[in-house]
């Protein structure tokens, strides 16, 4: 108990020793120039600011830097960072940074956080639509429910990011697929597969792929899945139609040509070969892969759109890594709730040292966390193999815009 006031008083001391003065004080306002001096005042920075006075992308990057870090001071931090950006009508930025932070840190090191985390907004996407807005961040359940998921995505295990391997221009010749496939026919790709809609290419990749899960070699499970995708949009660029199949199976509500690109190939295969480790009882991840496959099918509004693909590269990790693992099936996301609840119950001195401030007008985008700085540099014109490169990239791109134009209308 002395051990756990000991860090509250920290965590507290850390908050007040930290709050408004850093980054204020590099950033409101450059020095005054003397009079006389012939100088140009430099003007005032106009990027919009948070409820305490922070630039929008500093204060994200502060509050992303404290989940990376351990101790009551680091917690202090993420808790006043995340606490001022929601009160300055951020929550989507909270939401869109904790999938970010969830997919590209934790990832494997726990795969419970994505059940976790789809809970936790829509408990306070339903308390958003019920309460006016000062009084949703005023509102204790809120304040206990942000507390909570930032200091658990602190505390949970960390693992490196999904890495895709790149791919070598000489893939795409015609007949090299032909050349160096080899796998054997497999049950679960026999199953997926339909001469009706799929192409042969996606019969032999399904081979592979499943194949290299069987190895346990997930780089290389992760090189046939990009391979896919990338395959599956330089056939729809040249066809100016139907990728590598026209068998639809994504959701209903998407356009005909998302319905039938590869990644749900991709997605159905693996599926596939997670119902047969679950036969044999080499895998225990149930929700932890539905939740995955429902963020790749469906999509989350506020996750960056580039990020799906991850979520079919951490399918394929659970189905090649976890079998292999002494217990196959995902920790409990905190080992000390009773530690954990105590921790939650400082929040609202969080929250209302920020709600002291004033409120600002608006909401803050999930743009504005990217920092403008100085004018960038003119680059060279990227070459032809670069151009490929960024084609799989691109379209993740454009889907990310659409649904943030989406998002702003309906706003």
């Amino acid at each position: 108990m002395e051990v756990l006031l000991e860090e509250v008083a920290l965590v507290r001391m850390a908050f007040s020793v930290m709050r408004r003065a850093p980054i204020q004080q590099e950033t409101i306002r450059p020095p005054p120039v003397a009079s006389g001096s012939g100088g140009n005042q430099p003007e005032e920075d106009k990027r919009p600011r948070t409820r305490c006075g922070y630039l929008v992308p500093e204060a994200y990057a502060c509050y992303e830097s404290a989940l990376g870090e351990v101790g009551p001071v680091a917690s202090g931090k993420a808790l006043h960072f995340a606490a001022d950006l929601i009160c300055s009508g951020g929550l989507d930025i909270w939401i869109r940074g904790a999938y970010s932070y969830a997919m590209q840190k934790i990832n494997l090191g726990n795969p419970r956080i994505f059940v976790y985390l789809k809970q936790r907004v829509q408990e306070l996407d339903k308390k958003a639509s019920l309460l006016p807005q000062e009084a949703f961040y005023n509102n204790p359940d809120v304040q206990a429910s942000v507390a909570e998921a930032v200091l658990v995505l602190q505390l949970c295990p960390k693992h490196a990011k999904v890495t895709w391997p790149k791919i070598d221009e000489n893939t795409r010749r015609p007949g090299w697929l032909r050349g160096v496939a080899g796998a054997p026919e497999t049950r679960a790709n026999r199953r997926v597969w339909s001469s009706d809609g799929d192409s042969p290419t996606l019969y032999l990749v399904g081979n592979e792929l499943s194949k290299a899960i069987a190895d346990g070699v997930t780089e290389r499970a992760l090189f046939w899945i990009r391979w896919t995708l990338e395959e599956d949009t330089a056939v729809r660029k040249a066809t100016k139609g139907h990728g590598l199949s026209n068998k639809e199976r994504g959701p209903p509500q998407a356009s005909p040509k998302s319905r039938t690109e590869a990644g749900h190939y991709i997605a159905a295969l693996l599926h596939e070969i997670y119902k047969e480790l679950v036969e044999q009882n080499l895998v225990r991840m149930h929700e932890e892969y539905q939740e995955l496959q429902r963020l790749w099918k469906q999509g989350e509004p506020r996750m960056a759109a580039r990020l799906r693909r991850d979520c079919l590269g951490l399918m394929a990790m659970i189905c090649s890594e976890v079998p292999r693992w002494k217990v196959p099936a995902a920790a409990a996301l905190v080992s000390d709730p009773i530690r954990l609840a105590r921790a939650v119950a400082q929040s609202p001195s969080f929250f209302h040292e920020v709600l002291a401030y004033q409120p600002i007008k608006g909401v803050l985008k999930p743009t504005m966390t990217k920092g403008t700085g100085a004018p960038r540099k003119s680059k060279k014109e990227p070459t032809e193999k670069e151009k490929k490169e960024m084609s799989m990239e691109e379209h993740f791109d454009a889907y990310d815009a659409a649904m943030e134009a989406y998002l702003n209308r309906s706003s």
